[in-house]
């Protein structure tokens, strides 16, 4: 498994190798510690070749230096988070990298061309500022990644190391993908999982598109339209206590952002764990809106599963 981690020396980043205990990784992983140097590196002076833009060479010479400072400073950050997680996961391969770039496009950039299967980035940054550019950050790679992406917080975590995971489902074939990656993993004895399905509309209705990945729980016999959503909960509990999580199932009426935020809260969850896709055409739309607005406002780490 490769796991690329967005680290920036603040508090929240720092938390996020930590989070990682949680995530249920499995004992060998390929980890990169990528800090980006929110800068642009001008080109190399060449001697006797005019810089392309129309200024001194004397600007371009002291604007590449203040630039390299800066990524060196960041190469600097990367390789002590990187010393910090082979603290914590001496199993691991781990590397530092250090780019200058936004740090939305150099994860998502480094993501596709390293074909990372995990991108991890903290949710908040080192000031008041930061705390929306990086909101921002976290959010751009949410909708933009190539794979899962974990976002983490931690001021509100607990201390025991057994997680407590609430897992969003709908019925999709992404929602069952969800399962099996979370099945996959190698998670702590004793791991809490709630499966949570929100009733809206979309979901009331997803029985009539004969396409749908639901039609596989739908009994005809069926008086009640939604019947076929103990049945999707009973396999998915099944699947996840083959592997020896502790799980249980909750069912209610409401809009899925707002019940997975609260029930998050209620619950004391250290992770959401949310697919990136739902029901039907629109489910990019769909569920994209839910993904981003639960990475935004819930209280604990979320993890959107491609």
């Amino acid at each position: 498994m490769k796991v690329l981690i967005g680290f920036d020396g603040s508090a929240c980043s720092e938390g996020a190798l930590s989070d990682l205990k949680l995530a249920g990784l499995p004992t060998y992983v390929e980890a990169e510690v990528l800090t980006a140097a929110n800068v642009w590196l001008p080109p190399a002076l060449v001697p006797g070749v005019e810089p392309a833009v129309k200024i001194t060479p004397h600007a371009v010479a002291k604007a590449r230096q203040e630039a390299e400072e800066q990524l060196a400073a960041a190469d600097l950050l990367a390789a002590g988070g990187a010393t910090r997680l082979r603290e914590l996961f001496p199993d691991w391969t781990v590397r530092s990298n250090a780019v200058a770039d936004s740090p939305g496009c150099a994860l998502i950039k480094r993501a596709s061309d390293w074909n990372a299967d995990l991108v991890v980035v903290g949710a908040t940054g080192r000031s008041g500022l930061e705390r929306i550019a990086l909101g921002s950050v976290s959010q751009k790679v949410v909708t933009e990644s190539p794979c899962s992406v974990r976002v983490v917080r931690t001021k509100r975590a607990r201390s025991a190391l057994i997680p407590r995971i609430l897992i969003a489902v709908d019925g999709s074939e992404n929602s069952s993908r969800l399962i099996e990656t979370v099945s996959q993993r190698n998670w702590p004895s004793g791991t809490q999982v709630r499966l949570l399905t929100a009733i809206d509309e979309k979901i009331s209705t997803s029985i009539f598109d004969d396409t749908s990945h639901v039609q596989r729980w739908i009994d005809g016999n069926d008086e009640d339209p939604l019947a076929w959503i103990a049945r999707m909960l009973a396999e998915y509990r099944s699947i996840l206590e083959k592997v020896g999580l502790v799980v249980d199932t909750l069912v209610n009426q409401g809009n899925p952002r707002e019940m997975l935020i609260g029930e998050a809260e209620h619950w004391s969850a250290d992770a959401i764990m949310i697919g990136a896709k739902g029901h039907r055409i629109l489910e990019r739309v769909l569920i994209g809106s839910v993904s981003t607005s639960v990475t935004a406002r819930a209280h604990c780490t979320v993890e959107v599963v491609r």
